[in-house]
């Protein structure tokens, strides 16, 4: 078969790899599309953290397709169905697992990173990761579980209300599948808050009712827009210190934040410590997503609450990776998904 191999930091190939075989309590999936994540670059950079990469990498988390070969043992997956695979390959036995944290598992192990995953012809993976949906939902919106997943991670922890006003800093493809979500929820105000006004277009397509610039004094306009108190969640997906302080400042007091970017080891950030007490701030930590969150994530796709259709907003064949790549670090033009298509 063939697939993307990254032998090491800035070596990678498109080439032929040997296709796997399925053992028990496992499926063969044929990959229908993958989408490029930053994460993925920063495999091929070699700036991704150490412990989270393992070289020769077949990279791909963001995934879904078609089973065609179905190992003994599995009962609730037939050749046929279409899947969408999570990324962590989670023990099942450890004190996380136990309680449901299947992103913290103590034995850290996820497909396109220290796994083969999804930038290939076909994966072979554990039959409990991969849940099945209809096929009346095209693969375009499926492959949006992951990032979906991510992103409903936090939104579900923020505890958005009917009503709430919810702001996004850092309008990329997290920021915006948590605007999608925070309209599921049914939030009454969705922000959406940029380094300029390149993004407005795509995130009021999705459901951004305002759009700030950064330039544009952010707190002090969101004041203005919830009669002086600030937004009730706001999402920080932008990667940086400076997002993560406008994220603070944004919110109002009792309110929550949502830090999912990552802004890169060994950077630093400065606040006012007195801050959280006197705003009685929450900020919550997301990494990942659970098992829970991520078949709950299909599952609103699939019966198309949360609406994901506008997010690819480009496709490449698998051998033109270097070339989606390099789109995605330029951002020439509005980017939200590419998606690569084995």
């Amino acid at each position: 078969m063939k697939g993307v191999l990254i032998r090491k930091p800035h070596e990678a190939e498109y080439t032929d790899l040997p296709q796997p075989s399925v053992g028990a309590g496992q499926v063969l999936v044929r990959v229908a599309l993958v989408g490029i994540c930053m994460s993925d670059v920063e495999v091929y950079d070699g700036t991704r953290p150490a412990p989270y990469v393992s070289y020769p990498c077949v990279p791909g988390h963001e995934w879904c397709g078609t089973v065609v070969e179905v190992g003994a043992g599995v009962r609730h997956l037939t050749v046929g169905d279409r899947v969408a695979v999570e990324g962590h390959n989670y023990c099942g036995r450890c004190f996380f697992c136990l309680r449901g944290q299947t992103n913290l598992c103590e034995s850290y192990n996820e497909l396109g990173f220290t796994l083969p995953g999804g930038y290939a012809e076909y994966v072979a993976v554990r039959a409990d990761l991969a849940h099945p949906f209809s096929h009346s939902l095209p693969f375009e919106s499926a492959v949006l579980t992951e990032p979906g997943s991510c992103a409903g991670h936090g939104m579900l922890r923020a505890d958005v209300r009917p009503g709430d006003t919810v702001a996004v800093v850092g309008p990329g493809t997290i920021g915006l599948l948590g605007a999608v979500w925070a309209r599921a929820l049914q939030a009454g105000r969705i922000i959406a808050i940029g380094l300029d006004r390149k993004s407005e277009p795509l995130a009021r397509r999705i459901g951004a009712t305002d759009y700030l610039a950064v330039t544009e004094d952010p707190p002090e306009r969101v004041r203005a827009l919830t009669g002086g108190r600030g937004a009730d969640v706001v999402v920080e997906a932008a990667g940086s210190p400076t997002a993560l302080a406008l994220a603070c400042d944004v919110a109002r007091r009792g309110g929550s934040v949502v830090a999912v970017g990552v802004a890169g080891g060994g950077r630093k950030l400065a606040l006012d410590p007195d801050m959280f007490c006197l705003k009685d701030l929450r900020v919550e930590g997301i990494f990942a997503y659970t098992s829970e969150i991520f078949q709950r994530t299909l599952r609103r796709i699939e019966d198309g609450g949360l609406d994901v259709r506008p997010f690819i907003t480009h496709r490449f064949p698998l051998e033109r990776f270097r070339e989606a790549f390099q789109l995605l670090r330029d951002r020439p033009e509005p980017v939200l998904k590419i998606v690569l298509e084995p």
